[in-house]
């Protein structure tokens, strides 16, 4: 068994003050009845050693014999379910006397500076200053217990019995009024006082926005940076603003304590109970803020660093910024050439490539960074060229004449199947040789993917070109009799996305400059013909069905010529008269 502790002080007749390791708590009563302030009721046979006692707070009753042994009588005073109208009444009654008799002497003691709560009663009526006054309650205390044994005795206790304890509720609450000391303002500074502590503002969190800056730099990742970098400085501008705004508030709130602490102590005589305070100012806000801008700033940057630029092919290899007006759609989805007018603003961003030098190309082959480099490579495309960089059959890639150059081989077929490419360190613009053997002669082609303005014959890859049976003259190979070559057309350029057609038509126009002008030159006319028109859900009837017209019935170039011509005639009408329902 454990170690107790128990000790009882008699504070005045009937009154004591119990202390063990459970607690304090006051008892009201003598010999064969005792009312404990926790709720207990306990009456004895005196000389007997038999006593009964109950709890008015749900605990089971029980006894004890002469040999101090426990047993449970098996009922609960409290349990209201299986009480008579009769024991709700008396269980009324004996908490109205015990409520009313706890009030009256915290009131009394509020008046006289002395801060303290229902539950630290019974530490009050220790202090040695108020026990001439406690004296003076013997009676009123000693009738209150009489009916309080009374109703635990029989269950019921007497109409007169109540007017009497009731009668000395009454005197008790008479003497504590008239008893009043100067202080009386002392709960109204305590009730301001919670007030303000209730009032301390809650300490902001920052999760949203740093889920926010995360997703910021997700989106310079993987879509555009500045729509990345939008979303993190608004997220870092929100946690700014919770965070100043919880410093203000708490600058506010502490100053609100402060004076009501000031007003709290110039009332306060002994304090009891622990007056109202807030748990801890130590929120570390401020720090949790810099530790967010931190996390911020180097996420920021380490996207930047890692995903220098992001862009958007307009199948040149240039980020480019289209604005499409896409009123005529197929039922394909595609957006048709002659309903799309594009405005194209290049942009030629110069990326920094020295993070490859010393790099092999298989470990590069597959980098975004080091793919935004060539021109018009379709995904098939790259497949075959990194196939044919997976094998270094050289050094790693090294700093040449101005440009970054290594070559490769495809595994297990170095002798026929390789490429080669030369990335200019000024514009960031490469070109790639590819070698392989397609037809079954077993003959050699090199295939070149080259930026227009780039010729494969200024680059250090000419002699590589030439070294595997093809001469470059002006960026072109020109087909030897032992390996004939051949070449990408790069696109031209058009009003829809040349790396996105689909068709016949399409494929047509991308590889046919005269058509492409054509393209743009109708895609101008027929923003004008929509501007004009006065019945624009007849223009985009007409609209659609001449595009579809051209993809399904256009499967060559004179096809794509004629229709060309007709729709640059009546789009030209439209726009001079506005009516559709003629052409």
């Amino acid at each position: 068994m454990g170690w107790g502790f128990r000790k009882s002080i008699k504070i005045a007749p009937g009154i004591r003050i119990n202390l063990s390791k459970s607690g304090i708590s006051t008892s009201l009563g003598g010999k064969g009845f005792t009312y404990n302030t926790r709720g207990r009721i306990t009456t004895s046979i005196p000389g007997t050693g038999i006593r009964y006692t109950t709890s008015l707070k749900g605990g089971k009753s029980g006894r004890r014999d002469s040999h101090g042994t426990s047993a449970s009588t098996g009922t609960e005073y409290m349990n209201t379910e299986n009480l008579s109208k009769r024991e709700q009444a008396t269980q009324d009654f004996v908490y109205k006397v015990q409520s009313r008799t706890t009030n009256a002497l915290r009131q009394y003691f509020i008046s006289h500076g002395v801060y303290v709560e229902d539950d630290d009663i019974s530490e009050a009526v220790k202090l040695e200053a108020f026990q001439p006054f406690l004296n003076t309650l013997t009676h009123e205390l000693a009738l209150t217990t009489k009916a309080i044994k009374l109703a635990v005795d029989i269950g019921t206790v007497s109409l007169a019995e109540k007017e009497k304890a009731m009668l000395a509720v009454y005197e008790m609450e008479h003497k504590c009024a008239a008893a009043q000391g100067p202080r009386g303002e002392l709960q109204t500074a305590a009730s301001a006082l919670m007030a303000r502590v209730r009032a301390w503002p809650s300490a902001p969190g920052f999760t949203g926005p740093l889920f926010a800056v995360l997703l910021g730099c997700f989106l310079m990742a993987v879509l555009s940076v500045p729509v990345g970098l939008g979303l993190t400085g608004f997220a870092l501008a929100y946690g700014g603003y919770k965070t100043f705004s919880f410093m203000r508030k708490k600058a506010v709130s502490s100053q609100a304590i402060k004076e009501a602490n000031e007003w709290f102590q110039s009332k306060l005589t002994v304090e009891v109970t622990p007056r109202p305070a807030i748990r801890s100012s130590n929120d570390y806000v401020a720090l949790k803020a810099a530790a967010s801008a931190t996390v911020t700033a180097a996420a920021v940057i380490y996207t930047i660093i890692v995903y220098p630029h992001h862009p958007a092919s307009n199948g040149n290899g240039e980020q480019a910024t289209l604005q499409s007006d896409t009123t005529a759609v197929g039922s394909n989805g595609v957006v048709p050439a002659a309903a799309t007018a594009t405005t194209l603003n290049t942009v030629h961003p110069v990326p920094d490539f020295s993070w490859l030098v010393g790099k092999y190309p298989s470990d590069v082959v597959n980098d975004k960074r080091f793919r935004s480099a060539f021109n018009g490579v379709s995904r098939a495309d790259w497949k075959k060229i990194s196939e044919r960089l997976a094998v270094t059959n050289s050094s790693a890639i090294q700093p040449q004449d101005g440009y970054l150059v290594a070559q490769g081989c495809k595994e297990h077929e170095c002798s026929t199947e390789q490429a080669a490419f030369a990335i200019n360190e000024t514009t960031g613009k490469g070109v790639v040789l590819v070698k392989q053997t397609s037809n079954p002669s077993g003959n050699a082609s090199i295939k070149t993917y080259q930026w227009p303005d780039l010729p494969v014959g200024v680059t250090p890859l000419s002699s590589w070109a030439q070294e595997n049976g093809s001469n470059v003259v002006g960026g072109e190979s020109a087909a030897t009799d032992t390996a004939p070559s051949t070449q990408a057309d790069s696109f031209q350029q058009t009003s829809f996305d040349c790396s996105k057609a689909h068709s016949d038509a399409e494929h047509i126009i991308c590889s046919d400059a005269e058509l492409a002008r054509d393209d743009v030159q109708l895609a101008a006319i027929y923003a004008k013909a929509k501007a004009a028109v006065d019945d624009p859900a007849a223009f985009k009837a007409r609209t659609r069905a001449q595009w579809n017209y051209r993809e399904q019935q256009c499967h060559d170039r004179e096809c794509l010529v004629r229709w060309y011509t007709d729709q640059k005639v009546a789009l030209t009408e439209i726009a001079a008269t506005g009516r559709v329902a003629e052409q």
